[in-house]
């Protein structure tokens, strides 16, 4: 039987940065995964590096015209989905190699196969035994299911078998009002595609404000989007040809169209690990229970990323790989103090940090709202869209700047310096004192 003072099981963006952080420190870390081809996880493979590229070229596209306009003899003469496909895989596998040059120069060995556990110190490794001394856990999350939409890979897909399509389809029904349903009606839409939209609560993104998407929601409508809020699918009924959706809304309807995608999120990957071996407690949707230093209820096991409830993002990830890993090296009990920026890449795009306005006025906080928009700013005229606006949340008694949102271009950039206000507390009047260049889209945040 191999031993290790840690052994990390999952190798997305939580686990590798976890990994090379104790590899560093001189700990003896083993990494698993299930092949070398999942390095990098959920993020690189099927999520944030993958969806980002293939947004890029639907924003090349849905510029076309306004390139026409600023004296571009151009023409579109069509879409080769396969070549941005065999882009996107190359990118990925360029990205995995920085990824395994880090781990070997951390010293890292890595082992493939699917990890259980047997014990509070052991792991079986597809037939093979590992000890530990401390664990972390970075198995991240899966796609969710629905009786409603039995996934077949083919005619009604989930967000992985995306990135496997060689053509468009001519119509897309899009289940889910999140950020992967919202980003994906995005893309579709950019080529031409007919999408429908459903959404089972009252707004898409529901864990924005409702400015934000009102604004969203004109967004699309504008582009030719069928939005269907506050509905549900009851029914799906398929053939060779196409997929009849039964949605119940206002009304019930039936919806035709040649692919579906169900987004309706993402459940934690812990099922298979035999946690209770470990006796490691998850809560009742699955998630892995934590504290604030990221230990389960075995405190030489500790938990990050998608499988325990935080904010599902890699960036969320890498930060509590880097404080997990701190404590396994100190034994120290730091915990994650930083505020975590919420990013979502449709067109425009929404970025938001800190308390949201909803929250303030749910608490019963006294707060002062600071809107501008983009149709002040000079630069994202020059962008082509000024469209959205940005919003600061101020205490109405310190002037403390407690949170911000933003929808509009380059709003996945420009967040950064309001997350910067938000963390470190800075006044209303400390941000509008500042000198922003001109032309800038970042001096929308002077209009506030």
């Amino acid at each position: 039987m191999k031993h290790f003072d840690t052994v990390i099981i999952g190798a997305g963006p939580g686990g590798y940065e976890a990994a090379i952080e104790l590899g560093k420190a001189g700990v003896k870390t083993l990494l698993i995964d299930k092949t070398k081809e999942r390095i990098g996880g959920t993020c690189l493979n099927e999520g944030c590096i993958s969806t980002k590229n293939y947004l890029e070229s639907a924003g090349y596209m849905a510029k076309a015209s306004y390139f026409q306009e600023c004296g571009l003899d151009m023409s579109i003469r069509g879409f080769d989905l396969q070549r941005l496909r065999e882009k996107t895989i190359a990118l990925k596998n360029e990205l995995r190699s920085g990824v395994v040059w880090q781990l070997d120069g951390a010293k890292v060995e890595m082992m493939y196969g699917t990890a259980s556990f047997v014990d509070a110190h052991t792991l079986d490794v597809s037939g093979e035994s590992v000890s530990f001394d401390t664990c972390i856990i970075a198995t991240g999350a899966k796609v969710r299911e629905t009786p409603a939409l039995p996934l077949d890979g083919k005619k009604i897909v989930s967000s992985n078998e995306m990135f496997e399509l060689e053509v468009l389809p001519k119509s897309i029904a899009i289940v889910g009002g999140g950020a992967i349903g919202c980003e994906f009606a995005t893309f579709f839409n950019a080529f031409g595609v007919e999408v429908t939209l459903i959404a089972r609560g009252p707004q898409l993104l529901s864990g924005e404000d409702e400015d934000i998407s009102k604004t969203l929601l004109r967004a699309f409508k504008k582009s030719g989007i069928n939005v269907m809020t506050s509905s549900s699918v009851q029914k799906a009924e398929v053939t060779q040809q196409e997929v009849t959706l039964t949605v119940e809304g206002e009304a019930v309807e039936e919806i035709k169209c040649e692919l579906v995608l169900c987004a309706i999120g993402r459940d934690p990957y812990t099922q298979l690990l035999s946690l209770q071996n470990a006796q490691v407690e998850c809560d009742r949707r699955g998630f892995v229970v934590v504290n604030d230093a990221f230990q389960t209820s075995q405190k030489h096991i500790y938990a990050i990323g998608d499988c325990i409830d935080t904010p599902a993002y890699a960036h969320t990830a890498y930060t509590e790989a880097q404080i997990a890993a701190g404590n396994v090296v100190s034994g120290s009990a730091n915990s994650n103090t930083h505020v975590n920026p919420s990013t979502i890449f449709t067109h425009p795009q929404i970025a938001s940090c800190g308390i949201k306005e909803k929250e303030a006025q749910e608490q019963g906080r006294a707060v002062e709202i600071k809107k501008a928009f983009f149709k002040v700013n000079a630069k994202s005229k020059i962008l082509g869209d000024d469209s959205g606006f940005a919003k600061v949340i101020v205490c109405a008694q310190s002037g403390v700047i407690l949170g911000a949102s933003i929808i509009g271009v380059e709003a996945t950039e420009i967040i950064h310096e309001l997350l910067v206000a938000v963390e470190k507390e800075l006044l209303y009047t400390d941000l509008k004192e500042m000198i922003h260049a001109h032309p800038s889209v970042s001096e929308i945040v002077r209009y506030l």
